[in-house]
């Protein structure tokens, strides 16, 4: 890290544009998948076909695929479409109107809020750490990417796991975290409308290791360092740069564990229900 360089300076505006895309471990995988299917059915995989596309999309969903899931495969699938300089058939109408079908619900209104649960995630934790251009058309530095990305990748963990909504992490300093002996942890919460309640919520190993990633120079300083505005348009950057398009902000995280752990709790259900 750069003496005197913070890692929760906010840093330049992004944009959507990105640095030289490239296929991380996720997207490799969720392309080769896509490869298989347009074989076995006789399709082109590369460009593949916006109708193809739209009928993969639309066959995951059929067999149970989370809405998360299917923003994922959407952003691999258009991932591996930029690396060759092909164009993106995921902008196409035919399989927007199918990620909105399935993604957003059939019912026009207001564009909701979307949960940013595992699957969306591990895609970003994969892709936060690529430089970005700047609304003036800087690109950032492999090391300014690297701190941006960090902060990124541990905010929305820890917004996670605690299930924190953005007062709640806005507000947070470094001594209410403790190191557990098995190395996850622990965040002491000071829920708004409880005033003097303190509520101790659990954090994963990993969550962890994101955290001690970070600079900080005091116990009595803010992890995060950001508006509640400003958390919200990092996570939206975020979300954008691993191709899952738009609707993500300040609540998604907290409301993609809630999703996670909901599911979770169905399928402990069925497997009690198969005794």
């Amino acid at each position: 890290m750069v003496e005197g360089e913070s890692v929760t300076s906010e840093g330049p505006q992004e944009t959507t544009a990105a640095a030289p895309v490239r296929m991380t471990r996720t997207y490799a995988y969720i392309w080769d998948n896509f490869v298989v299917w347009c074989k076995s059915s006789g399709r082109a995989s590369l460009p593949a076909a916006t109708e193809d596309v739209a009928d993969y999309i639309r066959e995951r969903a059929d067999a149970g695929a989370r809405p998360s899931t299917l923003r994922v495969i959407a952003a691999a699938i258009a991932r591996r479409h930029d690396i060759d300089g092909l164009d993106n058939p995921c902008e196409s109408e035919a399989v927007q109107l199918v990620l909105e079908e399935f993604t957003q619900g059939a019912t026009p209104g207001p564009r909701r809020v979307l949960p940013l649960d595992m699957d969306c995630y591990r895609a970003i934790r994969e892709t936060a750490h690529e430089p970005r251009r700047s609304r003036g058309g800087i690109m950032e530095s492999p090391e300014a990417a690297r701190r941006r990305g960090a902060l990124d990748v541990a905010m929305i963990g820890l917004m996670r796991d605690a299930q924190l909504k953005v007062r709640e992490a806005m507000n947070l300093i470094w001594a209410d975290i403790e190191q557990l002996a098995d190395g996850t942890g622990r965040v002491a919460v000071r829920p708004p409308q409880a005033e003097g309640a303190v509520e101790r919520r659990l954090l994963s190993s990993s969550t962890m290791r994101t955290l001690a990633a970070l600079e900080r120079s005091g116990s009595d300083e803010r992890i995060l360092n950001l508006s509640p505005n400003r958390i919200g348009i990092r996570i939206s950057h975020a979300a954008r740069q691993a191709g899952l398009g738009a609707g993500y902000a300040g609540e998604s995280p907290r409301m993609g564990m809630l999703a996670d752990l909901e599911t979770i709790a169905v399928e402990l259900l069925g497997e009690f229900a198969d005794l």
